[in-house]
């Protein structure tokens, strides 16, 4: 995360707005020019928090409904 394992309200704000940017009216895809906002992103869908908030598959972003 951002400031260290727990996270922070900053790690959060980024977090929805990555997650805002997935839906496919939005669809921004995070290439290699933003490597460390994806690596902060694969990062924060690790999270069991993250994993258990997802699991219905129901939330309209497909990168979150199609994980693995």
């Amino acid at each position: 995360m951002l400031g260290g394992d727990p996270p922070t309200f900053s790690d959060r704000t980024m977090a929805v707005a990555i997650g805002f940017s997935k839906f496919p009216i939005n669809a921004t895809p995070l290439d290699e020019r933003f490597e460390h906002v994806d690596a902060f992103w694969r990062r924060w869908q690790e999270r069991p928090s993250v994993q258990a908030a997802y699991a219905d598959r129901n939330s309209g972003a497909p990168e979150l409904d199609n994980r693995a």
